[in-house]
């Protein structure tokens, strides 16, 4: 009984990992982020350790625990994520209250069961709980940017068909639009204010804005600083092309509606069938749960319900 149950403790463990992992990985090499990093980029100095390690941002974290943890590459990418998603939130205090969910989850357990091994599964489970949770709200609140940024740059082509510069434009757009996106544009403003270069704020504002169509706003700007040109009209080009992808996206999320509910269901089929057969014959189900062959089996049925539900995401995720 107890071999089962290490086995079905490691399995959730792995799941667990490979799913964080896979996350991560696909976060830092995406084809489509790292060629417009190399665009907004290509005209900085050297780097020796990437871009987020000389931002301004980074440079406010140089104090207390954060300055040594900022150093590792794991925990710049945890430092990314909640400049996207919390940005009140620093690295120092995010990694302490990790660190507490991780610990008092797994004593909890590990007390109340008498089982070191359920504690750590806890404390695997109160170790990915906070970036689960960060990683939940860093999405609606890149999507609640990405909705505002067509109207914020029809409102900044407007000040520059006015006649004022980019500098009273970003000031304007951080008085006048909503959060959270004026606040952005304001920080940005109040950085180039302090005396950093402009362009080096509005990189620092992509990093916190991860978008693509942002990451297309920035680049038009840093081009249009170089080379010149009329800046309203790309801007307006540039706000008509992010409705158009919008528009698209909401269509193609219409048509894959269907296989997204379809693999929903498909997943959580077999659990509720397991419940309500449960309650209805118990000895049938008791096989399954306190016998090692049906311990085996719920396991690798766990597992195939997982890789089940992964590879339908993939299939009805189209990237636009």
């Amino acid at each position: 009984m107890t071999t089962n149950l290490t086995l079905i403790i490691i399995a959730a463990i792995t799941t667990f990992a490979a799913l964080g992992l896979w996350r991560f990985v696909a976060v830092v090499t995406s084809p489509d982020k790292r060629r417009l990093k190399e665009r907004l980029f290509s005209d900085a100095v050297p780097e020796t350790k990437g871009q987020l390690t000389r931002s301004i941002l980074v440079q406010m974290e140089q104090k207390g625990i954060s300055a040594h943890l900022i150093r590792f590459k794991f925990f710049q990418w945890v430092f990314k994520l909640l400049i996207q998603a919390w940005p009140e939130m620093t690295l120092g205090r995010f990694v302490i209250i990790d660190l507490a969910c991780t610990v008092l989850l797994g004593l909890a357990v590990s007390t109340m069961s008498g089982m070191p091994i359920a504690g750590l599964v806890a404390a695997a489970i109160g170790a990915y709980a906070p970036f689960m949770l960060l990683t939940g709200k860093r999405n609606k609140r890149q999507k609640m940017l990405g909705n505002q940024l067509p109207e914020a740059l029809d409102f900044l082509s407007r000040i520059m068909r006015a006649g004022h510069s980019l500098t009273t434009g970003l000031q304007m757009m951080g008085d006048e639009l909503p959060k959270p996106l004026g606040t952005e544009f304001r920080k940005c403003y109040d950085q180039h204010s302090l005396g950093a270069p402009l362009e080096d704020c509005l990189k620092d504002l992509c990093t916190r804005i991860d978008s693509t169509d942002f990451a297309f706003f920035i680049t038009a700007v840093l081009i249009q600083r170089q080379t010149g040109g009329d800046l309203s009209e790309v801007l307006t080009n540039i706000s008509g092309m992010i409705r158009q992808r919008v528009r698209l996206q909401q269509h193609v999320k219409a048509k894959t509606a269907e296989g997204r509910f379809t693999g929903y269901i498909l997943v959580a089929f077999p659990a509720v069938m397991f419940c309500l057969v449960s309650v209805a014959n118990p000895d049938w189900s008791s096989k399954l749960v306190h016998e090692t062959t049906g311990q085996k089996l719920l396991a690798a049925a766990f597992f195939l319900q997982m890789l089940g539900l992964f590879s339908i995401r993939k299939i009805t995720t189209i990237k636009v």
